[in-house]
């Protein structure tokens, strides 16, 4: 509560605002005010269908009656920001941020834009990986590019491309370039893009999203990678604690509670771990479960996770006890599962969204939901809508489409 505060007083936000990955208070719970449909087709519940010029596995941030997404169009070797009017559905306005240089090889699973925007309160800021470089660009509102950064060189081991999503803390966006070589953790102050601070973090390439939050009395940055689980201090980019923990290559966001935080990966080692945040060491409990590319979810003092084998956990925060498991679909994750009230929609590959009761007794299936062929972005509940990013193959043809569903 505390983050989501602070947020609304540095940036001007409405209620129904989603102004950056995982949300104003980064922990991917729907505002209070949520109430979204639990049923939906192609045909029930939709309140419009926006085609998506090229491709991207972003999820869209909302600000002020306005959605906000990036997108990458192969033919036109395009990477865009594009403007959606959320009342409607229509694009506003699209801005190429870069032509050319799109990352090349890259992973089947990956994208050109698959790092979500970010509102400081005056732009929007858009990370792209361009000519073998990190860029981050800051666009205005009306489309108008403020200012653009390199970040630094984007040499990874692995030709998968990039994949984490900075984070905005109070005036500064912390940016991660996780590779073997030369990776390293920076803050940049989002109203010019010049560098505050810069923290070395190399060891393995990993793709994980930083997140700040008050645990264990204080705030800090954590993040997971190279078989470690790092606290820094967000302010100075010092390094406060490590654990070891996790996975080399790892992609999710850390998730907490007052006292401990939790991660899954990844590639090669199998881990899914609760470590206490106070700088003990103590990592308090891990099992083989993996959750790759997706986030895992904390509420109320439980864990949830949604496998990469379609499984759904319920874990103990406190001791790792697993409460339940349950088979909701086929292999296949990249979405991260949303928390709206008591209930948690988990989202899979094939476009299918599970619905069950967040509690710690029994798995509990509330609906179940297919939209399109496939989903990578994150679903996004407001107010009483929910906003899915979807893919769907025609002949052969894929196109992207984001949806409003509203009952």
């Amino acid at each position: 509560m505390k983050r989501l505060i602070l947020l609304s007083f540095l940036f001007p936000l409405h209620a129904a605002d989603w102004p950056q990955w995982r949300g104003a208070d980064q922990n991917n719970h729907a505002p209070s005010t949520a109430k979204p449909p639990i049923e939906w087709s192609k045909d029930k519940n939709v309140s419009w269908k926006t085609a998506i010029p090229g491709r991207g596995h972003s999820t869209p941030i909302f600000v002020k009656g306005r959605i906000y997404l990036t997108s990458a169009d192969q033919k036109k070797s395009t990477q865009s920001l594009l403007c959606i009017d959320r009342e409607t559905g229509k694009i506003i306005w699209s801005k190429v941020v870069h032509q050319d240089g799109f990352p090349t090889p890259l992973h089947s699973e990956n994208s050109p834009a698959s790092a979500s925007a970010q509102w400081d309160g005056q732009n929007i800021l858009v990370t792209f990986q361009n000519d073998k470089k990190i860029k981050v660009t800051a666009v205005s509102p009306d489309a108008k590019i403020i200012w653009s950064k390199t970040v630094g060189n984007y040499l990874p081991s692995y030709p998968f491309g990039f994949g984490s999503t900075p984070i905005l803390h109070k005036e500064n966006l912390i940016v991660v370039i996780g590779t073997e070589k030369g990776g390293f953790l920076t803050a940049l102050k989002s109203s010019n893009g010049d560098e505050v601070w810069k923290t070395p973090r190399a060891g393995h390439d990993y793709w994980a999203t930083p997140v700040v939050a008050t645990v264990a009395g204080k705030e800090q940055l954590f993040i997971s990678g190279i078989n470690k689980f790092s606290s820094y201090e967000p302010t100075t980019g010092n390094l406060n604690w490590e654990v070891e923990a996790g996975a080399k290559s790892m992609c999710g966001t850390i998730v907490w509670t007052d006292d401990m935080i939790f991660a899954s990966g990844g590639f090669p080692e199998k881990e899914t771990a609760g470590v206490k945040a106070d700088g003990t060491g103590i990592k308090v409990w891990q099992n083989k479960v993996v959750c790759y590319e997706q986030s895992l979810l904390s509420h109320n003092n439980l864990i949830y996770a949604i496998a990469d084998d379609g499984r759904a956990y319920c874990w103990d925060a406190k001791t790792g006890e697993k409460k339940w498991s349950e088979k909701i679909g086929r292999r296949g994750v990249m979405a991260s599962p949303l928390a709206v009230g008591d209930h948690i929609y988990a989202t899979l590959k094939n476009g299918t969204t599970v619905i069950f009761k967040a509690s710690g007794d029994r798995f509990v299936k509330i609906a179940e939901n297919k939209l399109g062929d496939d989903t990578y972005a994150s679903p996004v509940a407001l107010d009483n809508q929910l906003f899915l990013r979807v893919g769907k193959v025609d002949r052969g043809k894929r196109q992207e489409f984001l949806y409003c569903l509203q009952k």
